[in-house]
Parts: C-alpha cells; sequence; structure tokens
C-alpha cells in the first residue's frame, strides 16, 4: 500500500536513493499533515503583512493583515470582538504568520493554513502545513541540526514517519499530531534553518516501513545503556522494537543523573497518582523489566501499596525521574533517586545515534540498529 521503493540491503541504500531519486520524488505527494499549535480558553491573535484570507463554512470573509478570535459559545467564535460566526475559520495565509496565544506574550511564526475549531472550553487552533514543511518546525525542536548530518538525517526519517503514522491513524480526526511532547513538538518556521532543510530534502519521503506498512518510530533523548519493549510500558509489542544492549550515548551531560525527594514532596506525588499511605517510611522497586527498568514499586507506610514505574515517573514530573533506569536509596528527610538515560527508552535513542553518527554511521544504519527487520521505502498516499 505504501511501498514505492524499498531498500532492504543495507550496502545498496544509498545507492539506490541516488539512482532513482528524481522518480521516486516525483511519486511522494507530501502530503497535508493537520498539527494542533494548542487550545485556549482566551483566544488567538494572528498576523501576516501579505494578508489572511478568511472563510468560514465556504463563505468567503474577506482578507485582513491581522484578526483576533475569541471563543463565544461552544459553537461560535468572536472575530476581532465584535462579530459572531458559527462553526470553525478557515485561514488562508502565504509566507509566515504571527500567531500569539492571548494568555502569553511570545509569538511564534508558522507557515501554511490555519484552523479555529470553538469547542465547550474556547477555541483550538490547527495548522494545516505540507508534510515536509511541518519537518522543518521539528527538528530543531527535537535535536539540534548542528549534530552530525548523518543523525539530523536519520531523525527527518523517523519524524516524518511518526507523523504520516499518526495521519493514517487519526484520518477522521480534526488534528493528526500536537505540537508538544505528547506527540513530537514543533515550533514553526523560525526554527528552521539549511542544516535542516538539507537533511529533509536527503530523506525527501523516505520512511520506516515494516512488511509494507509504516512502522510506529517511536524515540527519546537517551536510553542509558539499554533500549526498553514497548510492551512492558503501553502494552503494546511492536516486533521491531525489541530490548537490545546500547553501547553509545554516554557523551550525553546528563547520561547520568540523581535527585532527591523529600518525605512531604513524595507523599503530593503519590496523592497525585491517586494513593494515599501515610507517611511514606520506605520504598522498594519490587520489579523491573528485561531491560531493567522500574516496572513497578513498593511503598512502605501506614499501609502499603504499589505503583507501576511509569505511573510514578509521569506523576514526580519527568524532569525529576529522567527514565525508568534507576535505584533509590533512603536518605535523612526523603529518597534519592541515581539513575542513567532521559526518556522512555523505546526506539531510537537519539544521543545514541549521535555519537554512532561521529563514529562513521550512515544515517540508515542508524535506523536499522534500533529498529530491526524494517524497511527504508519512499511513501505514497
Amino acid at each position: 500500500m505504501y511501498v514505492l521503493a524499498r531498500f532492504t540491503l543495507k550496502s545498496f541504500v544509498l545507492i539506490l536513493i541516488t539512482t532513482f531519486a528524481q522518480s521516486l520524488q516525483a511519486e511522494y505527494r507530501n502530503p497535508i499533515v493537520k498539527i494542533l499549535l494548542f487550545s485556549s480558553s482566551a483566544g488567538v491573535f494572528l498576523s501576516n503583512t501579505d494578508g489572511l484570507n478568511l472563510s468560514q463554512n465556504g463563505r468567503n470573509l474577506g482578507t485582513v493583515k491581522s484578526i483576533r478570535v475569541a471563543p463565544g459559545d461552544p459553537s461560535h467564535l468572536l472575530i476581532n470582538n465584535k462579530q459572531s460566526a458559527k462553526g470553525s475559520l478557515m485561514i488562508i495565509a502565504q509566507g509566515k504568520t504571527s500567531i500569539q496565544d492571548t494568555r502569553h506574550r511570545n509569538q511564534r511564526r508558522y507557515l501554511g493554513a490555519f484552523e479555529i475549531r470553538p469547542f465547550a472550553g474556547g477555541l483550538r487552533l490547527i495548522n494545516h502545513i505540507p508534510m515536509e514543511l511541518y519537518l522543518e518546525g521539528v527538528l530543531n525542536a527535537e535535536i539540534s541540526t548542528k549534530w552530525h548530518m548523518e543523525v539530523v538525517k536519520a531523525q527527518a526519517v523517523i519524524s516524518r514517519t511518526f507523523a504520516l503514522f499518526k495521519r493514517e491513524r487519526r484520518r477522521q480526526h480534526p488534528w493528526h499530531v500536537s505540537a508538544d511532547h505528547f506527540d513530537q513538538v514543533y515550533k514553526g518556521s523560525d526554527i528552521a534553518d539549511e542544516r535542516g532543510k538539507a537533511a529533509i530534502r536527503a530523506t525527501y519521503g523516505i520512511v520506516v516501513g515494516y512488511q509494507g506498512r509504516l512502522a510506529q518510530t517511536f524515540y527519546h533523548s537517551n536510553c542509558g545503556g539499554m533500549t526498553e519493549d514497548p510492551g512492558r510500558i503501553w502494552k503494546s509489542r511492536l516486533p521491531y522494537l525489541k530490548v537490545r544492549t546500547v553501547p553509545y550515548g554516554k557523551r550525553d551531560p546528563r547520561y547520568y543523573w540523581e535527585t532527591t525527594i523529600p518525605v512531604w514532596d513524595m507523599g503530593k506525588i503519590l496523592k497525585k497518582a491517586g494513593i494515599r499511605i501515610g507517611e511514606i517510611e520506605d520504598i522498594n522497586i519490587s520489579k523491573r523489566t528485561s531491560s531493567n527498568r522500574v516496572f513497578e514499586l513498593t511503598f512502605f507506610g501506614e499501609a502499603d501499596a504499589k505503583l507501576s514505574g511509569y505511573a510514578f515517573r509521569k506523576a514526580s514530573g519527568y524532569k525529576k525521574i529522567q527514565s525508568l533506569l534507576f535505584d533509590v536509596t533512603r536518605v535523612s528527610g526523603g529518597f534519592r533517586f541515581n539513575g542513567k538515560g532521559n526518556g522512555h527508552g523505546v526506539g531510537l535513542s537519539q544521543w545514541s545515534a549521535k555519537e554512532m553518527a561521529e563514529n562513521g554511521f550512515k544515517y540508515h544504519e542508524i535506523l536499522y540498529y534500533f529498529y530491526q527487520n524494517i524497511e527504508l521505502m519512499r511513501h505514497k498516499g
């Protein structure tokens, strides 16, 4: 369904890409992806010196240089504080459009068209943009395009695959991906640069496939020396994502981490996770996964309680507990966590891939390393 060209022999991947680049690019459709930029209970302000063409329900409302849109009721929008309009507002723009959530001062600029949808809690702003332009706003948000070009190319391929997989799954939804870390971070046109654009051009339309279909290309910052099986975290086993030792990534300045959580704060974390056991006396790691990540914790207090490692990390905050590769020790007044890596550990480890690229690995070799038995292919659809 998706396969136009499969590159199953690693040694020939780059040759095939170079040889057939022009014909394959002509067949790749560069589809539109819809990104939820944000939801707002206050409203949004958009401006574009080349003009914003407005339409609603197929009716043209004219062209303006700037517009302020606020939520009315669950089905209406308030335009420039006076005109109430029912349903979604479509905005077609040329060039970069400055956008500001009116709750905040900061602005960002985006390419493409925009859809503003009312809902019971406010409005949602959705960016409609061709996939390859979308990637320009992703690369420098997820890694640094100053890194070795081969890892930037690898990131372009997995970010493209990730978004297209979501687009396929959410085809009937108002948006395909969100612009935050719940999907992959997207910050618009101002973070795009020539190195990122070069990586996108060099991998134009290339995705990771498994048995002829798009793979789920999960990725994270640093696996801490061992990748994880997604089935142990999200109960979704994927044959191309397996536990494996990764001897790369220690150049990451955050490879080793340590944090201490006071007893009082630990109580608040458990309360957030729905557990109340009084003052916590001790914590024991009761189960680990095959990658040595924490699968379950037992908390001892006035009563005992168990909590999954995933739920504990979520309640604690991902910046505080960087990964589930940790040990815990009782110390005076609290608990000390010593760990390795950063992120969930599933799929490609970005800092490991960076080191691999610096050691001479090509982007396709990096992808074959982290995603087993996959194929690189040109997307169609």
